[in-house]
């Protein structure tokens, strides 16, 4: 094997490795937004939470058998 046939798989191999850890830290990032936008994001949608503030819980619509979450 010569220099110049490992040279490129190096290359790829960092730019694959600095891909993947990109798409690592993404959904970190987009989570933090959500959260600060609903604090019901993080439950499943399919419960169709709403945020009680007074109250500080995540209602779940009364038509599905889902459990209320205060915090």
């Amino acid at each position: 094997m010569n220099r110049e046939t490992t040279t490129p798989i190096s290359k790829l191999c960092k730019l694959a490795l600095a891909f993947a850890l990109l798409l690592c830290v993404v959904p970190a990032l987009s989570r933090d937004r959500a959260a600060a936008a609903d604090p019901c994001d993080p439950f499943p949608h399919v419960c169709r939470y709403k945020f009680d503030p007074i109250e500080h819980c995540c209602i779940a619509d009364p038509r599905f058998d889902c459990y209320d979450v205060c915090f």
